[in-house]
């Protein structure tokens, strides 16, 4: 299984509400719409906890820099083939062209982070893996 996780920023331009609501019911519905042409088995979007209180403590008690992110995107795909290969299709090519022009109405592309990576699951409380 191929994860990608992105670290994202809002435009500055935007409020934390427009952008929240952007995120959350336009592009959520997007991904949603092209999943399956692009093989898109989960998506999550995270979002701060709570007031931020939390996050600074957490911060500062293992003198952490500052998270300076709006959320965290995850989503996952078989493999990276099939994740590539649908990127190359016609539909694929269209819907990947549709979700980055709607990123660039919200998100701070420039100062955001991509990153893929596999999971290596540890343990889940009351489960055997």
């Amino acid at each position: 299984m191929l994860k990608m996780i992105t670290c994202i920023k809002k435009l500055p331009e935007l409020s934390l509400a427009d952008f929240y609501s952007h995120w959350h019911i336009h592009h959520a519905a997007l991904i949603r719409k092209h999943a399956e042409v692009l093989g898109i088995r989960h998506y999550v979007q995270n979002a701060p906890y709570g007031d931020g209180s939390a996050q600074k403590a957490l911060e500062f008690g293992r003198s952490a820099p500052s998270f300076g992110f709006d959320g965290c995107a995850e989503l996952w795909w078989d493999d990276l083939e099939s994740h590539l290969s649908a990127r190359k299709t016609c539909a694929g090519k269209k819907a990947l062209q549709e979700i980055i022009e709607d990123e660039k109405r919200f998100l701070d592309l420039e100062s955001s982070l991509l990153w893929y990576c596999s999971e290596r699951p540890i343990f889940q409380t009351g489960t055997a893996l």
